[in-house]
């Protein structure tokens, strides 16, 4: 038995990435025409880690709930609060991972007015997803005070849980070593 989590790349040697969990049957498909097109027209195949069935932006950047760069004081659940189906669901106090997650999923969750979980995973030039969710939560705080930060920060449940839910193998987080 193992002491740690590891990625499938840590184990494996990974010829391509399909994100999601599950990867979306729309993006499947899309990878398996990209390949049969590449095998029939004698194309390269792309390079070795190329992430398929994805794209470039941010679920944030895809997603079509106004953004008002509003400050928050507190964070809360969707099921505390009457969700406004126009708003941007961080700007609500809802912890939506759409600012750290590569889009490809079509928005599902969001649009159905639940926050983004990460399942698509990092999007591209960033490295550690729960790092890039600190910085999003960061910018809608409604402090500067320390102490009150510290308190609408404990407003989140279980951060790590949250931010890391598919990427904590892969994070810059390790364990203590004894």
């Amino acid at each position: 038995m193992w002491d740690t989590v590891r990625t499938l790349g840590q184990v494996v040697d990974v010829d391509y990435i399909i994100p999601g969990c599950p990867p979306q049957s729309n993006r499947i498909t899309e990878v398996v025409l990209a390949v049969i097109d590449i095998l029939k027209n004698n194309k390269p195949l792309p390079p070795k880690g190329t992430v398929l069935g994805a794209t470039e932006k941010t679920c944030c950047d895809e997603c079509e709930r106004k953004r008002d760069v509003k400050k928050i004081k507190k964070f809360v659940r969707p099921f505390e609060i009457e969700v406004d189906p126009e708003v941007c669901l961080l700007e609500q106090g809802i912890v939506c991972l759409g600012p750290a997650t590569r889009a490809g999923c079509g928005g599902k969750c969001v649009s159905a007015g639940v926050p983004c979980r990460g399942c698509y995973g990092l999007p591209a030039n960033v490295r550690d997803q729960g790092a890039k969710m600190v910085s999003a939560i960061a910018s809608v705080i409604d402090s500067t005070d320390p102490e009150e930060v510290q308190r609408i920060i404990d407003t989140i449940p279980d951060p790590v849980g949250t931010f890391y839910r598919f990427s904590l193998a892969d994070s810059m987080l390790r364990r203590a070593q004894s």
